[in-house]
């Protein structure tokens, strides 16, 4: 390559990069609105609809969230301030795999549901007993986690449940009812994902 044509090159690379927009993606308002950091794009409106993960412990700060990986959407624009909404939640595999022995019982449930704002949910819990139980057991124990959370979340909205997952007090208490029934080892809601956001709030596909 000539040196006419790698100048050419490395300028053209140069222009590229001065031509780019920085974004700074934010948490929602009701995350605290933290910087998730800074994006390039050469068309703002590219960033509608990107996602971006983290992990729970850069926003609290605390070691114990480490295992919490948090994903949110970004919905709307704010000038160079990309605006998100919460989209996911999960608890790492590693941490989930490591709580498993053979003398336990692990049991896992799914439900969806519809918040107040018309907001849809996918929620997944996770636990663990501390010896093992028949199926029948495990059959009721989804039973009353369900039950509690049809009555902690029939009149809640969007925001209320984001904040209430990401505390940790949904999981305190689904344990409150679930230790009513049997030993429990662990619980904790393992996976979230936003199905449809609150009415109003808009997004790309």
């Amino acid at each position: 390559m000539s040196r006419r044509r790698r100048r050419r090159t490395a300028s053209s690379a140069s222009d590229k990069f001065k031509n780019k927009i920085w974004c700074d993606i934010r948490t929602p308002d009701y995350v605290d609105e933290k910087s998730l950091g800074t994006s390039p794009t050469t068309n703002l409106e590219h960033m509608i609809g990107r996602t971006v993960k983290t992990s729970l412990m850069e926003l609290t700060g605390n070691f114990k969230d480490i295992n919490v990986e948090l994903t949110f959407k970004v919905t709307k624009l704010d000038g160079q301030i990309a605006r998100t909404e919460f989209f996911a939640h999960e608890l790492s595999r590693d941490f989930k795999r490591s709580q498993i022995r053979n003398h336990r019982s692990k049991v896992e449930g799914i439900y969806t549901f519809t918040l107040a704002d018309g907001s849809r949910i996918r929620i997944t819990t996770f636990i663990v007993t501390p010896q093992r139980i028949p199926s029948s057991e495990k059959k009721e124990l989804r039973k009353v986690v369900y039950d509690k959370l049809v009555d902690t979340m029939q009149d809640m909205k969007f925001q209320t449940f984001v904040t209430k997952v990401i505390s940790g007090e949904m999981a305190a208490i689904l344990l409150e009812a679930a230790e009513d029934y049997t030993d429990i080892k662990i619980l904790d809601v393992s996976k979230v994902k936003v199905l449809r956001f609150p009415e109003g709030v808009e997004v790309a596909a």
